[in-house]
């Protein structure tokens, strides 16, 4: 329906990548002041995450209001509480304006921690009375309940009004035609490789193609605006749903939560037949890092033992959710990039970020100052999310050491159709695939944002990036940023040597000489951004800080250095080498900043900073054959 192609030389006011709840948002909002808008997306209306949700459309937070205090205070806290409101109340009179039928109805929320006793046998949780607390200072009606009105015990809990759910697709089927309707644009199938700000801000096509506008409006859910900035401050978990049927009137339609860890949510959706289906979701993690159908079998074990009379499974799928590491998301201005502006880090509350975008950035494209503009602007410091940052910076850095391992078979005739497996060739990292013909495609397994490798995932039948979470069709197609671009094609002739089977093209492992010049290359190059000092700086806010980054990023470096010494020194001595070089580094670091010097010495930081993932690295990679080698 909208995949009519871009015209060649097209220029609007506003181009928006992105035909997600976010995008459309502000697209419907900028439409109905008169501002020309063309929306732009590689797949359908909603065929991103926002078709991918369980639909929860709440202003009780995911990170809760007590933890929102301690990074943002009390003024803080109203504020997210304030904005989650106004966008639920937005879609609201959006449906009703526009006459879409789409489900929407108001219902209750109910959050409720583990239990095993009788309700009335003891009080709230002490986690809830928090919340509880919290949230009524924040303004929300929030009550304490007796029980969830749930088929098994869940204790006291508390229950917030005035929560919602919908058909998200069906939403914005709705709102992409009223955005048409207004004279917008809407395009679909048109892959995006590069946005650029400035006085001639420009949407890159694939195909070489330009989108000329005066602002844009970068909604691609987890950012392809700038590599370094939004994709290191947040983490790329997947979040798994399953459906069971259910009968009619079994379950209250409401929303439910709880606050294990991984905590769970459900909800009841209208099936088919009049029937209904209980959607509970959960178990997540990092992406590229956990087991699908282990989360799978999980929720449906964890719904079973509470809910014996569900049926069958009758649905399940998984999304992405971007963590920001100070639990709000990032709406505005795009740093170091004039005209641009982003909407990114959903932290699990995406379809309520979505409709803030709608009612924050029109203001901001504008000139104009807004309320919340603070609380969620992506350039704003919060020195409190430090920990969550170097916490998920690490979990990101872990797996570059995947460059060091060996092929997963030791022959292309082992993968079995519909299947995946990463080989090695020299210091090259190839992610071959077998199709269900027996045709085999292969890539390079770089992960073309910041090279790390990727990992099949064989149930959703993807290649995943574990580091920022990226993720590529089977063929190396990109269908998850921050990536912009496909996984790289193979050089002919090592592509030629894989598929002839030669004997040295799969090989166990790096042979010590490609394995020093790897490590070196990518401590230097693909590792190096993620931990420059600036970045830092960015997310604290305090260049007095600058000695304490210093010092870690000196004790980190340190792997890497004891990783390149390996196989020259021998593993025991790797790590002697490696703790002196910690406390060197780290000591020096201190030094240039106490003394002044480190600000004009360039050397000295990249030096300081290159070693941030050296040290990790080889403390990392003590695996059992370490002391073998």
């Amino acid at each position: 329906m909208y995949d009519a192609p871009v015209p060649d030389d097209l220029e609007t006011d506003v181009c928006i990548v992105g035909a997600g709840i976010s995008g459309l948002s502000v697209a419907y909002a900028l439409v109905r002041d008169g501002t020309t808008v063309t929306v732009v997306d590689d797949g359908p209306v909603g065929g991103g995450e926002t078709g991918r949700t369980s639909a929860h459309l709440s202003c009780a937070l995911d990170d809760r209001y007590s933890h929102l205090e301690s990074l943002f205070g009390e003024t803080g806290a109203r504020l997210a509480a304030q904005s989650h409101r106004a966008a639920i109340a937005s879609i609201e009179a959006t449906v009703t304006q526009l006459q879409i039928a789409c489900e929407f109805r108001r219902v209750d929320g109910y959050l409720f921690a583990p239990c095993t006793q009788p309700p009335e046998s003891h009080g709230l949780a002490p986690e809830l009375a928090r919340e509880l607390a919290a949230a009524t200072r924040a303004g929300l009606d929030v009550t304490e309940a007796v029980s969830a009105p749930l088929p098994f015990a869940t204790g006291r809990c508390l229950r917030f009004a005035d929560q919602a759910e919908f058909q998200p697709v069906a939403y914005l089927r709705g709102l992409a035609a009223a955005v048409i309707a207004a004279g917008g644009r809407i395009h679909t199938g048109v892959r995006v490789h590069a946005i650029e700000g400035g006085d001639a801000p420009h949407v890159q096509l694939a195909g070489g193609r330009v989108i000329r506008a005066k602002s844009i409006v970068d909604a691609s859910n987890a950012s392809i605006t700038n590599r370094y900035d939004l994709p290191l401050r947040q983490a790329a978990y997947r979040s798994y749903v399953i459906g069971f049927d259910l009968a009619p009137g079994e379950i209250p339609h409401a929303l439910y939560w709880d606050t294990e860890d991984p905590y769970h949510y459900l909800r009841v959706a209208r099936g088919e037949d009049g029937r209904e289906i209980l959607l509970v979701g959960g178990a997540d993690h990092r992406t590229g890092h956990g087991e699908p159908m282990k989360a799978w079998d999980a929720l449906e074990a964890w719904a079973r033992e509470r809910m014996p009379s569900v049926g069958p499974a009758v649905t399940r799928w998984s999304g992405q959710i971007m963590e920001p590491a100070d639990a709000l998301g990032y709406i505005g201005a795009a740093r170091g990039r004039p005209n641009v502006f982003v909407v990114s880090g959903d932290s699990g509350n995406g379809l309520t970020n979505g409709a803030i975008a709608g009612l924050l950035l029109p203001a901001l494209l504008r000139g104009e100052s807004h309320l919340w503009a603070a609380l969620y602007a992506p350039t704003r410091s919060r020195h409190h999310g430090l920990g969550t940052l170097v916490q998920e910076s690490v979990s990101s850095i872990v797996p570059y050491a995947d460059w060091l391992g060996g092929s997963e078979v030791s022959s292309l005739a082992e993968i079995a159709p519909g299947n995946g497996a990463v080989l090695r060739h020299g210091a090259h990292r190839i992610a071959a695939y077998r199709d269900a013909s027996g045709g085999c495609s292969l890539r390079s397994a770089r992960c073309p944002h910041l090279h790390a490798v990727v990992r099949w995932n064989p149930v959703e039948r993807s290649w995943d990036c574990p580091a920022h979470g990226s993720r590529f069709e089977p063929c190396g197609t990109v269908v998850n940023s921050p990536s912009a671009h496909d996984l790289p094609t193979l050089d002919a002739e090592i592509e030629a040597a894989v598929r002839a089977g030669e004997s040295a093209a799969l090989q166990p492992r790096l042979t010590r000489t490609p394995r020093i010049a790897q490590g070196a290359y990518y401590v230097a190059t693909g590792l190096w951004p993620v931990l420059h000092l600036r970045s830092f700086e960015a997310v604290t806010g305090r260049k007095r800080n600058a000695w304490l980054i210093r010092a870690l990023g000196g004790l980190i470096a340190t792997v890497g250095t004891a990783l390149l010494t390996d196989d020259i020194a021998g593993p025991g001595r790797a790590r002697r080498l490696g703790l002196g070089a910690a406390v060197a580094l780290g000591l020096t670091g201190l030094y240039l900043t106490v003394s002044r010097r480190g600000s004009r010495s360039y050397v000295a930081e990249v030096a300081i900073e290159a070693g941030f993932a050296a040290a990790w690295l080889a403390a990392s990679h003590r695996g059992p054959d370490a002391a073998a080698r």
